[in-house]
């Protein structure tokens, strides 16, 4: 694993000069931060020796390093997941190049199902996150860094109050809660909705705290925001679809990618 890691940081170090700072995964609906980066380099995964490939509508897979907020940020956008067939430790391996290379914040983004506090078109803070994904990517002896990884202060404190105050100077709502990741990729039905709420979350999505963990296991500060699509487990006309997640990710792109930009603004790494 070591091994792999250490060739895909050689490759992009020679492909894109300096050390970010700043880790951003791009997530459905947050497209716009990198359509206006200003980009000093794009590479796409198939050609970083180890990346997973992209293969879900909305995540064109492609490492963005950009400077254009500020501290030098390497962006994933795209990623891959669990249920495209990949293993967890695929699904990472992004995650821990960035750690390699030298990125000490992760700010980690989705689109999610709402489940209770918020509403179709809210962004939200992820506060706290529960794995029911039936998998963690630290499993195994060919995980690199430490096994045992405290994850109580999982979502760093400093970077809530730094986004909910970026929110309010920008006047855009920004919700709270707690993330629930399951492996998808069929959408839930109203009893695991149901099941989800009595567990105390508030949001769903099928990504993210895979990622959230190894970053936690190579010491990255985790920010993690999130883009409400849906309801749920609820009726939607013409029933639930991807393009229709995608459509609400891009009637909120615009908001999505400004609080985002001016958060990272204000990021010191």
């Amino acid at each position: 694993m070591q091994d792999k890691v250490d060739q895909a940081v050689r490759f992009v170090r020679a492909r894109c000069p300096g050390y970010p700072s700043v880790g951003v995964v791009v997530g459905s609906g947050w497209g716009s931060l990198v359509e206006t980066s200003g980009a000093a380099a794009v590479i796409p995964y198939a050609e970083i020796p180890g990346f997973p490939q992209c293969s879900v509508e909305g995540h064109p897979g492609s490492l963005v390093l950009s400077r254009a907020w500020g501290p030098l940020a390497a962006v994933l956008h795209g990623r891959a997941h669990r249920y495209e067939g990949l293993s967890l430790q695929e699904v990472v391996f992004p995650i821990r190049v960035l750690a390699a290379w030298g990125v000490k914040t992760l700010v980690a983004t989705n689109a999610s199902g709402g489940l209770q506090g918020v509403e179709p078109g809210d962004l939200a803070l992820i506060t706290d996150h529960i794995n029911l994904m039936g998998d963690n990517p630290l499993i195994g002896t060919g995980s690199a860094g430490p096994r045992f990884v405290d994850m109580v202060e999982t979502y760093d404190a400093g970077l809530i109050r730094l986004a909910e105050t970026v929110a309010r100077e920008e006047r855009i709502p920004l919700r709270r809660g707690t993330l629930a990741a399951v492996p998808g990729p069929s959408y839930e039905t109203p009893a695991e909705a149901q099941m989800l709420r009595t567990l105390g979350a508030h949001m769903v999505c099928m990504s993210t705290v895979p990622e959230v963990i190894v970053a936690r296991a190579s010491g990255m500060r985790v920010l993690g925001l999130s883009l409400v699509t849906n309801m749920a487990g609820a009726p939607a006309t013409g029933g639930l679809t991807h393009e229709a997640v995608l459509a609400m990710g891009q009637q909120k792109s615009a908001q999505a990618g400004r609080l985002l930009g001016r958060l990272l603004g204000r990021l010191d790494g």
